[in-house]
């Protein structure tokens, strides 16, 4: 199980909520840091959610260095977040 700040948890269970609702379930399982995997399918789905993740906000929030950086910087966060949740858990993806 991997601990991240409050402020991590809750912008990858927005980007989670707008954008695949699966992924959302499991990043809302566990205490308010606290993200873990506990099967293969649900690694699968997180690593499919970081692979497209920054490409869906950009093409729906394409102002990059303007009104939109926040969100597509909490994008590049939870991709991030991804890699060391699926490490910590031990898949092989």
């Amino acid at each position: 199980m991997n601990n991240f700040t409050k402020e991590q948890k809750s912008a990858f269970l927005s980007l989670a909520e707008e954008y695949d609702l699966k992924v959302y379930e499991i990043i809302s399982r566990g205490g308010p840091t606290e993200i873990a995997v506990s099967t293969k399918e649900e690694a699968m789905l997180l690593n499919n959610f970081a692979s497209t993740i920054c490409e869906l906000v950009v093409k729906d929030h394409p102002d990059i260095e303007g009104v939109d950086e926040n969100i597509n910087a909490d994008a590049e966060m939870a991709v991030y977040m991804v890699t060391d949740v699926l490490t910590e858990a031990g898949f092989d993806i």
